[in-house]
């Protein structure tokens, strides 16, 4: 099968994780650049005429259509393989896969971010905005601790993307935010990673 695109991403990045497992659990096959070099070849005019931005992930399909911005990458690649429920079976389900991503992309993606360039110096260190970052993140990750409480899914009985989006995130916040002691309060969420 011919793929149905380019995928630019590097292979520590979450959201192109994302992507690929999208794309590997629709069965959609997808290329990815042997050669992308981040920093260099998202700089060149060439790239920059594709995706004016100059951020990854970018998707070129097959047919010349591209974009920018991880959810809609991978809301895109899901919906080229609609027969495997990666966005749910009814529009309701849909707009719920859409919902957790938000949810997990805004108030805990956000977060991890923010402390990982307060700890790393990319931005001075401020102790009272380390605090309410964390806070803030917790709240979040409290709700999606409490969704999964009841279910093993984000959305109905089977994977969806909101699962794959939101475990690389997790996965990603994991490894800086989230130490083992947050881990043992958040049972259910990791569960959820370790089953993604």
């Amino acid at each position: 099968m011919s793929p149905a695109g380019t995928l630019w991403t590097v292979p520590v990045q979450p959201q192109g994780k994302a992507i690929r497992a999208t794309a590997a659990l629709g069965g959609v096959t997808i290329e990815l650049p042997a050669a992308y070099e981040h920093f260099v070849d998202n700089k060149k005019p060439e790239f920059l005429a594709k995706f004016p931005h100059g951020k990854i992930p970018a998707w070129e399909g097959a047919d010349g259509f591209k974009l920018f911005e991880s959810t809609a990458i991978a809301r895109y690649v899901a919906s080229l393989a609609p027969n495997a429920g990666l966005l749910g079976h009814t529009s309701e389900d849909a707009a719920l896969v859409g919902q957790w991503i938000h949810l997990v992309e805004s108030e805990v993606d956000a977060y991890t971010n923010m402390v990982r360039g307060l700890c790393s110096g990319t931005i001075p260190y401020n102790k009272p905005a380390h605090t309410l970052f964390l806070e803030r993140q917790l709240r979040a990750l409290n709700t999606v601790e409490q969704h999964l409480s009841t279910r093993t899914f984000f959305v109905g009985e089977r994977i969806t993307l909101a699962d794959l989006y939101i475990a690389a995130l997790i996965q990603k916040a994991a490894a800086s935010t989230l130490d083992a002691a947050a881990r043992t309060k958040l049972p259910n969420l990791v569960r959820h990673l370790e089953t993604i």
